[in-house]
């Protein structure tokens, strides 16, 4: 029988943290979705798709989580739902940029995911060791880039009906639970803790022009 839950290694504690980040990540990317096919816009910037759906190839795939065969499952969920948003994309994620890049738009962002598989596979098997054994320091650094994509986006697009609110609070709740439960469960780790407050940052500022966004234009989730 699978080993579904590593108590061994993790607390129930921090099981149940990422189990929490697990699920508002998930709920992200399905607004997101809903998004993408009631308004054809993506909510999600372009610039780091590629970035996310390479991660989640790599640590679906390639490179073994060790907390247990459920929290698998959930790994391959985020790898599913994101493949649509890759689809969305390649469809409709041309009306985020400039005519100047429209021309060149898909081979870029295949370009992306192709140099992104490539980069985060020797930051996690090679030149750097991915230490935490869930793929949480290159997953950080990728939030990061989401925040700061995502915020362009919609300092861009203030009154796109396709970027979702909801979804918002998922990705900055989702990445805020599972960087608890790293910061508890690898208390040597100062990389975690301090994206997790860079980017806290950032999305805060977002939820606070997106809720004044909300006031003005009415609530699109």
């Amino acid at each position: 029988m699978q080993n579904w839950l590593n108590l061994e290694t993790y607390t129930t504690l921090e099981l149940s943290l990422f189990g929490v980040g697990a699920f508002f990540w998930l709920m992200c990317y399905v607004f997101v979705i809903r998004s993408l096919f009631k308004y054809k816009f993506v909510g999600i910037s372009a610039g780091v798709v590629g970035a996310n759906i390479a991660w989640e190839f790599l640590w679906g795939f390639i490179f073994k989580q060790d907390m247990g065969f459920l929290i698998q499952i959930g790994y391959w969920g985020w790898f599913v739902l994101d493949c649509i948003i890759v689809w969305g994309i390649y469809k409709y994620g041309s009306k985020q940029v400039n005519d100047k890049i429209k021309p060149h738009f898909k081979f870029l962002f295949t370009y992306s995911i192709i140099g992104w598989l490539a980069v985060l596979y020797f930051f996690t098997d090679g030149f750097i060791y991915e230490t935490t054994h869930i793929g949480a320091n290159s997953a950080y650094a990728i939030q990061l880039l989401i925040s700061v994509s995502c915020l362009i986006m919609f300092l861009n697009n203030p009154d796109e009906k396709g970027i979702s609110y909801l979804a918002a609070w998922g990705r900055m709740l989702g990445s805020l639970f599972c960087g608890i439960m790293c910061t508890i469960h690898w208390k040597d780790n100062l990389w975690i803790p301090t994206m997790v407050v860079v980017y806290m940052v950032i999305d805060i500022y977002y939820i606070v022009l997106a809720t004044k966004a909300i006031k003005k234009n009415g609530f699109y989730w």
